[in-house]
């Protein structure tokens, strides 16, 4: 066993004489040394003090859990306290070579104690293998979008990059959310390119469009509706090409542009309503865009509305993703 003499080097573990029998400090619970599950146990109680960094006052062994009016033993309990009040990881050990049905039974047992504890991770190991997961209580059966490589280390969870790790995985249970932000992230880097476009070659679209602009009495609102519809007709393009298979563009022929019209409204209204609706009176006018290419990023005048709406445009994908989802489950 790897750990074994530096545990009981820094005096973790206390083995008899005999080799018979082992004492985990500080708990000072005593277990037979001799069983192929306990060495299982000892070398993870050993791995999660010395690879994950645990201090061993927020470990325990065969802790006691009460599930209805019986009382069983999780094999290591792992606090977040030194006073051992907020369990945080459940392991289950097997001894090596068992079975793929004495294995899930051990990973059902890990969460069956983490549902009545409340703690955020399981972890089953015979050893030669492990499964690891965090908890996801509202959903205690989910063995697939939880599963992960490892079980954080001490106070990583704090940590930017398991944050970030956390939020992805629930991300992953929430699809229509994910695919909300995929397809507004699509539509924002179109609406980015097309007004920085807008305003790089400005001078030859106003050139273009100098007698109508003059005559109508056009102002930037024009511009700026011109970018957010264009940005919707090539969001809408790149759906229909590559994302076929999504509920959104996966209809009918007959249903088709009549369902992408929809779509395409959806997109383009709150943008062009809160470009309408604009606080300031000036802000469409030569004054404001003036104002902003002196500065150097006159890009401004059409990108803060789209801000503006942004909010608004992301509830109304949402809302027709999550409307297209409720649809297709009722079918």
């Amino acid at each position: 066993m790897r750990l074994l003499k530096k545990g009981l080097k820094d005096r973790y573990i206390v083995i008899d004489k005999k080799r018979d029998k082992v004492t985990y400090l500080p708990q000072g619970k005593e277990r037979k040394f001799s069983n192929p599950e306990e060495q299982v146990q000892l070398e993870t109680y050993l791995d999660l003090i010395y690879n994950y960094g645990y201090p061993p006052e927020k470990l325990k062994v065969c802790q006691k859990v009460k599930i209805g009016s019986s009382s069983r033993e999780a094999d290591i309990v792992v606090y977040t306290d030194k006073a051992c009040t907020n369990p945080y990881v459940i392991v289950e050990c097997k001894k090596a070579n068992v079975s793929n049905h004495i294995f899930e039974g051990a990973i059902d047992q890990g969460f069956s104690y983490a549902a009545v504890t409340n703690a955020e991770y399981v972890w089953a190991t015979s050893g030669d293998r492990d499964a690891m997961y965090e908890v996801f209580h509202d959903a205690i059966q989910e063995r697939n979008l939880n599963r992960i490589s490892r079980i954080p280390r001490h106070k990583e969870e704090k940590s930017f990059g398991w944050s970030m790790k956390r939020s992805w995985r629930w991300l992953r249970r929430h699809p229509a959310l994910t695919d909300t932000l995929v397809f507004s992230a699509i539509l924002l880097l179109f609406t980015g390119v097309s007004a920085k476009l807008c305003v790089e070659y400005f001078p030859q679209i106003y050139k273009a469009i100098e007698g109508p602009w003059k005559q109508w009495n056009m102002d930037f609102n024009w511009i700026y509706n011109a970018i957010i519809a264009t940005s919707a007709s090539l969001s809408l393009v790149f759906g229909g090409l590559f994302m076929r298979s999504h509920k959104i563009f996966k209809v009918s022929t007959s249903r088709k542009w009549f369902s992408y019209v929809i779509i395409g409204l959806i997109l383009f209204l709150p943008s062009w309503w809160i470009g309408e609706s604009m606080g300031n009176p000036d802000w469409w006018k030569w004054i404001t865009y003036n104002k902003y290419l002196n500065k150097g990023y006159p890009i401004v005048i059409y990108i803060w509305p789209y801000v503006k709406a942004l909010p608004f445009q992301i509830g109304a994908i949402f809302g027709l993703i999550w409307l297209l989802g409720r649809s297709k489950e009722k079918k």
